[in-house]
């Protein structure tokens, strides 16, 4: 993970303000049974990638014959982008929903919207319906090369502020 600002991260800070407003998000278009994406924005300090925003791209959630997904245009992406750089922040988090189970599917690996290297991928199973109190069975990865996704270590330690 060299050369991307995230490489010495390994702690994650996530304030409940973050987390909330993904969960709400993510909870209602599981009402519609869709999954949904949120991005989290943050600043790095001293090793601790401290979230300290969730932006919700505009999305398009999609029923195919293998399943659900959720695109987002590159304009969309662009425009996430932009507003964190104003706030003077990173993209370095991704968190979606599943209606079942939370793993990285082919499709999350190879199409993220977080591409720092280092960068967090949470995936909430059961389109968040347990909210906070399901947070044991999310998969938690960091982005380790080009559409190569790893499980956190037992080095890398989140926290939930609040």
């Amino acid at each position: 993970m060299t050369g991307s600002p995230l490489a010495g991260v390994r702690r994650f800070d996530v304030p409940a303000a973050v987390l909330d407003t993904t969960l709400d998000v993510l909870a209602g278009a599981g009402r519609g049974g869709h999954e949904a994406f949120v991005v989290w924005g943050g600043t790095v300090h001293d090793g601790t990638l401290a979230f300290t925003s969730a932006l919700v791209p505009e999305q398009t959630a999609h029923r195919t014959p293998d399943g659900l997904l959720v695109t987002v245009t590159g304009q969309a992406l662009f425009a996430v982008n932009q507003e964190l750089w104003r706030r003077g922040e990173l993209l370095a988090g991704q968190v979606h929903s599943h209606p079942t189970d939370a793993y990285h599917s082919d499709t999350d690996d190879c199409f993220p919207l977080a591409t720092l290297l280092g960068a967090l991928s949470v995936v909430v199973p059961d389109f968040a319906r347990d909210g906070r109190d399901g947070i044991r069975a999310w998969a938690w990865y960091r982005l380790v090369g080009v559409g190569l996704w790893a499980e956190l270590d037992r080095d890398d330690k989140v926290e939930i502020r609040g």
